[in-house]
């Protein structure tokens, strides 16, 4: 009979509910994520870039200004003198946006020199295009007769591309090194509008080559205006994308 009743009431005895874990891992940014979350939220993917106050700012419309600019002056009849006379009017409207996008900056220093750090950007960029000349020759520019074009398309492709991020970053490359060192960084680019408009402004501007070898013999195909176009709309695509990548996040 004891064992019976002992039988029973381990019988009638409630299962002890199980205890779930939760796995705790510290991302580059110094901050701490859980495993039970499934969608990234903007804070986290973004913890080691700048945060701007409005994202709208960042979208580069005058892009379209410079572009429009290029086409009306005819680019295709002379191509060389157009893009080097597009090239320095470039620089003002890209220090033009580049002061907007300081200011819409978030920074921890409020002591921060916006018009030194504008000036510098523009600089350090037009510094930059001799490496980027080189390895745009590397991926197989052609240089014999076409050498000043392609260095004119390294100046117009180094202000897309340099400038808004040193302007991000007020020239601190240590901080920009350590968003190669960010978990899910596909999401902290294209959910950032200035990294997203600059993956695509290259990407859209290597894609720019696939209309030149085509044998349609069009002004339009000469080396290299459809990589400059390519750079400049993939400029305006990569921001719109940032923005529909904020809006996935969110919901």
């Amino acid at each position: 009979m004891k064992r019976v009743g002992q039988q029973n009431q381990k019988g009638n005895e409630k299962p002890k509910p199980v205890r779930k874990t939760v796995s705790f891992i510290q991302d580059a940014g110094g901050e701490i994520v859980t495993g039970e979350d499934l969608k990234p939220t903007s804070t986290k993917l973004t913890s080691v870039v700048p945060q701007l106050r409005r994202n709208l700012t960042a979208i580069p419309l005058h892009n379209l200004l410079i572009l429009g600019g290029l086409l009306h002056y005819g680019i295709t009849e002379n191509v060389e003198s157009i893009m080097l006379k597009g090239f320095i009017t470039s620089l003002p409207i890209q220090a033009a946006y580049n002061y907007i996008l300081a200011k819409n900056t978030t920074r921890k220093s409020k002591q921060t020199n916006i018009p030194l750090l504008v000036a510098s950007s523009i600089l350090v960029s037009i510094f930059f295009a001799v490496p980027l000349f080189a390895t745009i020759v590397l991926l197989g520019a052609p240089v014999y007769k076409f050498s000043f074009t392609t260095a004119c398309m390294a100046l117009h492709l180094s202000l897309l591309v340099f400038s808004p991020l040193l302007v991000l970053y007020s020239l601190d490359f240590k901080q920009f090194k350590m968003l190669f060192y960010q978990d899910r960084i596909y999401f902290t680019i294209f959910g950032h509008p200035v990294l997203s408009q600059v993956l695509l402004t290259l990407g859209c501007c290597w894609l720019g080559v696939i209309p030149i070898p085509l044998d349609w013999d069009r002004p339009w195909q000469q080396w290299p205006i459809t990589l400059l176009v390519g750079a400049y709309a993939g400029g305006i695509v990569g921001s719109v994308v940032s923005l529909a990548v904020n809006l996935w996040i969110r919901k």
